[in-house]
């Protein structure tokens, strides 16, 4: 009978564990995002950030912070803004201008430019 009772149990703990890492998977792929928005708000319309976070993606790039960077501006052209998207295990650099995304380079090789991908970041790493 104590057999049975802990067979019924370590299955429920395990099941427990599996649902509280999800959820902290969750909130925190939440909170980056917020945060990303939170950054480029006073840059860009709401619009705009959805699809420069969909064009981050799209380049392969995920798990990042981005970070606005005003000794990069004009470095990728008159009146451009840059932004360092920092993740563990790369620094990418994007370039905002007229309040839409420029481009995104990554170690002299550009990501994304002109409204176009050409590389992913796995490409370039």
């Amino acid at each position: 009978m104590g057999t049975k009772t802990i067979t019924g149990i370590v299955p429920g703990i395990i099941f427990i564990l599996i649902l509280i890492g999800f959820f902290v998977m969750v909130n925190t792929t939440t909170n980056k995002s917020s945060s990303n928005y939170d950054v480029l708000k006073d840059y860009m319309s709401a619009d705009n950030i959805k699809t420069t976070l969909d064009v981050i993606t799209k380049c392969g790039i995920s798990s990042y912070d981005i970070v606005r960077d005003d000794s990069l501006d004009s470095l990728d052209g008159e009146n451009t803004l840059g932004f360092r998207l920092k993740s563990q295990y790369y620094n990418a650099v994007m370039y905002i201008k007229d309040g839409t995304i420029n481009s995104i380079r990554f170690a002299d090789n550009d990501l994304y430019r002109n409204g176009t991908i050409l590389k992913k970041i796995d490409d370039v790493k």
